[in-house]
Parts: structure tokens; C-alpha cells; sequence
């Protein structure tokens, strides 16, 4: 895991260092690719083993999902969210649940997706003023509980018990099957199903009388 490690801290350095060089984008882009070369040739070990693969992927879909908070432009939070369902989808097929994560991306990645885009896009969404902070006060706080956070999910990835994911083989027979999982839909959640679907419908009438009463 010293690889996933490396690479995540180099990500946040990265990070840190474009605003400060907002003049020169080259030097952390170069920063970053020398880092994660240096990393790779020295861990090329880690990249056969499936926590790599694993925590690689965790940590997109966790980066995707606060960018999707985050992001002033809907229109680019959209877009992370769709990347953030592509993860989870990932996360299926490690598990060897083929159908999950193949209707992971049809339902979820495509069609779902499709109805959030035409929302935005109808109602013509534009991204959000900055905020506006009155002392450094926030903004020193912030910082510091950034870098509390950042530690704290370092020390985690450190001192964590056992394996990071489940082994397949562990789960029951016909886990992730289309039979299991359209048992579980019909018959157990068959009530937060009808319920998920009614919302959607109620929140795309919601948004088309929004965008009706912008143009009136």
C-alpha cells in the first residue's frame, strides 16, 4: 500500500500547489508525473495485488463525490457524479457481481445521468458566486482541518485490521446474479423501489414548472 500511499499524497501536494502557482501550471503537472513515476518504479509490486486496485479506486469515488459537492458549475458536478457511479461500478465487478455493475451503468451512469443533464440544462443552472469570507479566521480553520483530515485517513490506511475489501467467495452462492438481485428489488425493497421511482418522476415535473415559470 506504500504505492497508494505515495500517489495520494502526491495528488494532494498537486493540489496544494496550483494556486500558488497559478502563473507556472507546469511545474506541479511535471511535479506530478515525476512523483508518480519515482513511486512506480520503486512499488511496481503493489500494482499486481487488488488493494491497490481497490483503495485506487475508493479514492477517486470519494475525491468525485466532494468535487460533485463542491463544484461551483453544475454542469461539471454532473459530470464527477457520473464518474463517481462509474466507480461504484468498479467496485461490483471486484466483487464479481457482473450484473450490478452492468446495470450500475446502464441505469445508473446512463439513464439516471441523462435525466439530471436535461434537468440542468432546462433549467439553465449557472455556476454559483464564490464565497466570500470576511477574515482569515475560516479560512486558517479550514486548512487545518483539512490537514487533520488528510492525517487522520492517512494514520487509518496505516493501522487498519485485516483486508480493505470482501473476498468474493466469502459471499453466498448467486450473489449478484440477476435472479438475487431482482428477488431483493421485487420482494424485499419492492417499497423503497416504487418510492425511489415516484421521486424521480415528482422531481422531473418539479423542474420542468420551475423552468416553465423562468420563461413566463
Amino acid at each position: 500500500m506504500h504505492l497508494l500511499s505515495g500517489l495520494i499524497l502526491a495528488v494532494i501536494i498537486f493540489a496544494m500547489m496550483r494556486p500558488f502557482l497559478a502563473g507556472r501550471p507546469a511545474i506541479p503537472i511535471v511535479f506530478l508525473i515525476l512523483s508518480s513515476l519515482t513511486l512506480l518504479a520503486k512499488f511496481p509490486g503493489d500494482l499486481l495485488g487488488m488493494q491497490f486496485w481497490a483503495g485506487a479506486v475508493g479514492f477517486v469515488a470519494i475525491l468525485s463525490a466532494m468535487l460533485v459537492v463542491l463544484h461551483p458549475n453544475p454542469m461539471i458536478s454532473v459530470l464527477f457524479l457520473i464518474l463517481n457511479l462509474f466507480c461504484i461500478a468498479l467496485f461490483y465487478l471486484m466483487l464479481q457481481a457482473q450484473i450490478l455493475a452492468a446495470l450500475q451503468v446502464i441505469v445508473y451512469a446512463g439513464a439516471i445521468m441523462v435525466l439530471f443533464v436535461f434537468v440542468v440544462m432546462l433549467l439553465n443552472l449557472k455556476a454559483e458566486e464564490g464565497l466570500r469570507l470576511t477574515g482569515g479566521r475560516q479560512r486558517s480553520g479550514a486548512l487545518l482541518l483539512g490537514v487533520a483530515f488528510a492525517g487522520l485517513m492517512f494514520w487509518a490506511i496505516e493501522h487498519r485490521r485485516g483486508l480493505p475489501y470482501f473476498r468474493p467467495g466469502t459471499f453466498l452462492e448467486g450473489f449478484g446474479t440477476a435472479r438475487d438481485l431482482g428477488n431483493l428489488m421485487f420482494h424485499d425493497y419492492i417499497l423503497a423501489f416504487e418510492a425511489a421511482s415516484i421521486l424521480l418522476v415528482a422531481a422531473m415535473v418539479g423542474a420542468v414548472l420551475l423552468a416553465k415559470r423562468r420563461l413566463q
